[in-house]
């Protein structure tokens, strides 16, 4: 419960003189307005300001401190306000509906101002408007921060929906939507482009001899080969599992082949090494589909054809390069 203060004691003068709104303002000048003002205790928990409504009031910390939570939803993260700080004056200036919700952190005092004496203060003292255009500067700037903050953290879950977490690459996820994109430039620059799925082969059996664990390293190891292994303008992803896939722009099938064939030789003279409880020596091989656009072709009508090249190097023998 709010309770009202009818008079106010020497120690507010000097708390309300002490606050940032009132640095350096001549209170003796303004003492006529200040008196207009209310001076109340609020108990800690108990909301001083709700969201999404409309106020009419201006706020200065004397004593205590306050919360305020930006997100209604989101509970932990607040904003503190500690004596001598300010809250409010954002919904007066632009008549909006508060965006936030301040809540009295411990037993706190303050000082109120009504719209109709804080801009008659504004009128009547030249420090205080600057004072309040600080206040103004300060929330403006932390405001950027929390976008500029938000934004990042929108970028860093984009990263996570997007990225395999064990090998670090592109995940299918992404590949789709970028794909996509790689088809409609290609087609409308008449441009050449290839896809090439890649299949670690036998991976299972080194599963069930090695274990899971040393099944991961193995395919963090197979996608840093294949990192060095294409070009800076190609694209590498996990496609799932086992599976990798490798976008080419501007490539010939030819160029595609060559390519494929340059990643399938890289793989099979890699000895892959792993100390965990035991020293393991690794060789594993990729069987290869590539395939190429052509006129009409979407996402899908790829992805089949270089599934079927795959499919048809896994019936041949495993550890080869088909095109389809």
């Amino acid at each position: 419960m709010i309770n009202i203060t009818p008079k106010m004691s020497e120690q507010d003068h000097q708390l309300i003189h002490q606050s940032k709104i009132f640095r350096a303002v001549n209170i003796e000048d303004l003492f006529h307005l200040i008196e207009e003002c209310e001076l109340f205790a609020i108990p800690s928990g108990q909301t001083l300001i709700h969201a999404n409504v409309r106020n009419e009031h201006f706020y200065v910390v004397l004593t205590g401190s306050m919360k305020v939570y930006l997100d209604a939803e989101i509970s932990e993260q607040f904003i503190s306000l500690l004596p001598g700080d300010c809250v409010g004056e954002l919904s007066l200036f632009d008549g909006a509906s508060t965006s936030a919700q301040v809540v009295a952190a411990s037993d706190s005092r303050l000082l109120r101002i009504n719209e109709e004496t804080l801009w008659r203060l504004v009128r009547a003292s030249h420090s205080f408007s600057r004072n309040l255009l600080f206040v103004l500067a300060k929330r403006l700037r932390n405001d950027n921060m929390a976008i500029i903050n938000g934004l990042r953290h929108q970028q860093e879950l984009e990263n996570i929906a997007n990225v395999d977490g064990l090998t670090g690459l592109f995940n299918r996820r992404w590949m789709n939507e970028y794909f996509k994109r790689q088809i409609s430039r290609a087609l409308n620059d008449n441009k050449p482009l290839a896809l090439v799925l890649a299949d670690l082969d036998h991976f299972k059996k080194i599963n069930d001899i090695y274990g899971h664990m040393v099944g991961d390293e193995v395919l963090f190891a197979v996608a840093s080969v294949l990192t060095q292994q294409i070009r800076p303008t190609d694209l590498l992803a996990r496609f799932g599992g086992e599976e990798f896939a490798m976008i080419l722009p501007d490539t010939s099938p030819d160029e595609a082949k060559q390519i494929a064939e340059r990643v399938r030789m890289a793989i099979a003279s890699t000895l892959l090494q792993f100390d965990n409880d035991v020293h393991h020596e690794i060789h594993v091989t990729l069987s290869l589909g590539v395939t190429s656009l052509m006129l009409g072709d979407d996402i899908n009508n790829l992805l089949t054809r270089a599934d079927h090249a795959l499919y048809k190097a896994k019936e041949n023998g495993r550890n080869r390069v088909e095109a389809g």
